[in-house]
């Protein structure tokens, strides 16, 4: 937008220089200007629709996703199987009720009641477009945290843990248990300050509530690590490798 209205403004300057001074090849130049400006228009008119669909098209899986469970108890009932059991998930913003939890893994995770991996993967490409184009930053969290960092010690009750990270989190973050057992975590509109807090804040409050606990975390950052979902999770998970092997509590950014 900037660039095209620029090459506007000089355009008309060297036309009018040249009706003033009579010089035709200023003409000339002011209709090249004048090409370009439009090219440019086109070009950017073309990215912005391709970027406004593909958001589309990632914004109608996220929401086939959300309505997949209550898609399954609806047939069940008209097929006369048996409802399964209804459950709720777990988020910042508070509990999701109404979804049956057993039947769709991919969505949930059964163990902490939390938003699960696939989940996650369709809403990184969904936050990564509109932080695109909103023009705002996002960071991504991965989180492990261990009773023992060599691995001797019995694993973390994933219960309480996610319980601390959810409690401590804003209302429109959001939060993922992954099938490793790791956390994913998405702060819009948050710059890698801003994630290197919240990381130290869920620390904090797991180490309150969990007693002999180690947390790792790798974080990345759009625009600043990676274009585009998977970039930015690659770095996210390089982040994190690098911080697990400390024995201590360690936060790594990606250095991309």
């Amino acid at each position: 937008g900037l660039l095209a209205a620029a090459l506007a403004v000089v355009a008309v300057v060297v036309s009018v220089i040249g009706l003033v001074s009579e010089i035709p090849s200023l003409g000339l130049i002011a209709a090249a200007i004048a090409a370009i400006l439009a090219a440019v228009v086109v070009w950017v008119n073309g990215n912005y629709d391709s970027q406004n669909e593909r958001l589309r098209k990632v914004e109608n899986e996220l929401t086939r996703l959300q309505s997949t469970a209550m898609t399954d108890s609806i047939t069940k009932r008209i097929t006369g199987e048996k409802p399964a059991p209804i459950n709720t998930i777990r988020t910042p913003g508070g509990d999701l009720t109404g979804l049956n939890i057993s039947d769709t893994s991919d969505l949930a995770d059964p163990v902490t009641g939390l938003l699960g991996e696939r989940y996650f993967v369709i809403t990184l490409e969904a936050r990564v477009a509109a932080a695109r184009r909103h023009l705002r930053p996002l960071a991504l969290i991965l989180l492990e945290a261990v009773h023992d960092p060599t691995g001797t010690a019995p694993a973390i009750d994933a219960t309480i843990a996610a319980d601390v990270v959810r409690e401590t989190l804003r209302d429109a973050d959001t939060l993922c248990r992954l099938h490793n057992g790791r956390y994913a975590i998405l702060l819009e509109d948050t710059p890698e300050n801003g994630a290197i807090w919240t990381v130290e804040r869920i620390r904090r409050r797991l180490g309150e509530q969990i007693d002999d606990v180690t947390v790792w975390a790798g974080i990345a950052c759009y625009p600043a690590n990676g274009f585009d979902g998977p970039e930015v999770l690659d770095q996210a998970r390089e982040a994190l490798d690098q911080a697990s092997e400390w024995r201590q509590d360690r936060t790594e950014v990606a250095d991309k």
